[in-house]
């Protein structure tokens, strides 16, 4: 009897998640129709390949200030931290891609470990796994989002205090290419 009503709730578990990824699907499509595909930065930026490498000491010291939202010292570094800001930034993202493509395969789960198993405590312990599959899901959800807002809060803020000396070092730089030496 444990073993029937544990069978029934795994079933119930993986139709919910496939239901909540049908959910997250039809919410993508929406999304994209109201706000079109996200624009993608171009994989090489010419304003930053100026300054070297992705790992030259400018850029390394400017991708540090925008992950930590901090204003730079000097105009050059403020150039890079702004522009790397900007990159940071995309003007639209899709919130709902993501979260779908994580539920297919938790719906999914369920079904597969009950049948690879044979025992008659199978159905428990896919229960079992189902719920610590769920738990840690929504915790590492939970975490990510954080992550990701307090990221794009840094990155707005380093976007901000770097503007005023970023753009003092690109009139300085375009002075000095409109004069001829």
């Amino acid at each position: 009897m444990v073993d029937l009503v544990a069978q029934v709730l795994v079933i119930v578990l993986a139709l919910g998640f496939f239901a909540a990824f049908l959910v997250t699907v039809v919410l993508s499509r929406r999304w994209l129709r109201e706000h079109g595909e996200p624009e993608e930065p171009p994989l090489i930026d010419p304003e930053l390949t100026r300054f070297g490498t992705p790992f030259s000491e400018i850029r390394t010291r400017a991708a540090r200030l925008v992950r930590d939202g901090r204003a730079a010292d000097d105009p050059a570094t403020a150039f890079v931290a702004h522009r790397l800001a900007e990159r940071e930034l995309p003007l639209r993202e899709n919130p709902w891609r993501s979260r779908g493509y994580v539920l297919l395969p938790i719906a999914q789960t369920p079904m597969i470990i009950h049948q690879g198993l044979t025992t008659a405590d199978s159905a428990v312990f896919s229960l079992g796994f189902l719920a610590a599959v769920l738990g840690l899901t929504v915790v590492f959800g939970v975490l990510a989002e954080r992550h990701a807002r307090r990221r794009r809060a840094n990155a707005e803020l380093a976007l901000e205090l770097n503007r005023a000396l970023a753009a003092e070092f690109d009139r300085s730089r375009s002075h000095r290419e409109e004069v001829p030496e």
